[in-house]
């Protein structure tokens, strides 16, 4: 079975093999200064739970996902409680899901160009500044912008979630190490939707569930800063009398 671009002689992402040579020289206009050459070292399931990098990607996304599927299950509440008719909460549904489908292209361009945990945290800014947009802005155009914002964001999801596991921990190891990541990622998410709505029960309103979530938006946007690439470790050989 060919399911990799060198079965077919070629290289990933465009490479070329004298790129393969120049590992460790500057790299070239419009491509990511931050995607690690060596993209075929092999990590064990170990080896990336021991890495600070592993569990910040983990917590940067599972926190932001508690908001995002709790406010996802929730939007068409939320919009019909403010008295708005059930069209216009259709209708920013449709909005939200049109900018996650229309984007990810932008998203994923960007993520070849610029600094992969910088633009996570504009990706998390979007919803954040959405989200506050719906629901402390007056009349339906902060509505509908609000969610157009959160939309956009919502689009590089997916993308910059791919493209940051592959960037920091390779190819070989992808299916493990992404598998494994989504797993704990997933729990996060889990508790989302129940939590939004037990404190919907004991407010009777989204306010105070949406405003925490925006907190939890900002808070992973602050995370993606930190955010910096694993370096394997390489165990030392002894070679011509000495330890290298």
């Amino acid at each position: 079975m060919r399911r990799r671009p060198e079965d077919m002689g070629l290289q990933p992402d465009g490479r070329s093999s004298a790129d393969d040579e120049k590992i460790g020289a500057a790299p070239r206009p419009g491509k990511s200064p931050h995607r690690p050459p060596a993209d075929d070292v092999a990590w064990t399931r170990r080896e990336a739970l021991g890495t600070p990098a592993f569990w910040l990607i983990v917590v940067t996304f599972g926190v932001a996902h508690v908001g995002v599927s709790g406010l996802n299950l929730h939007v068409f509440s939320f919009v019909s409680d403010q008295v708005h008719p059930l069209t216009v909460a259709a209708l920013v549904m449709s909005t939200i899901a049109l900018m996650q489908f229309s984007t990810p292209l932008v998203w994923g361009l960007g993520a070849e160009r610029l600094n992969i945990a910088r633009l996570m945290m504009v990706k998390f800014l979007f919803q954040a500044v959405g989200i506050s947009l719906a629901l402390f802005g007056p009349g339906l155009a902060a509505l509908y912008c609000g969610f157009f914002l959160y939309g956009i964001g919502m689009g590089g999801t997916q993308v910059l979630a791919e493209v940051i596991w592959a960037n920091y921990f390779g190819r070989v190891s992808l299916g493990t190490i992404r598998g494994l990541g989504s797993l704990l990622t997933y729990i996060f998410s889990a508790g989302g939707p129940p939590f939004s709505g037990f404190l919907f029960d004991a407010t009777r309103s989204y306010r105070l569930s949406f405003t925490i979530f925006i907190g939890l938006l900002l808070f992973s946007s602050v995370l993606s800063l930190f955010l910096r690439p694993p370096t394997k470790k390489v165990a030392p050989i002894f070679l011509r009398g000495r330890w290298r």
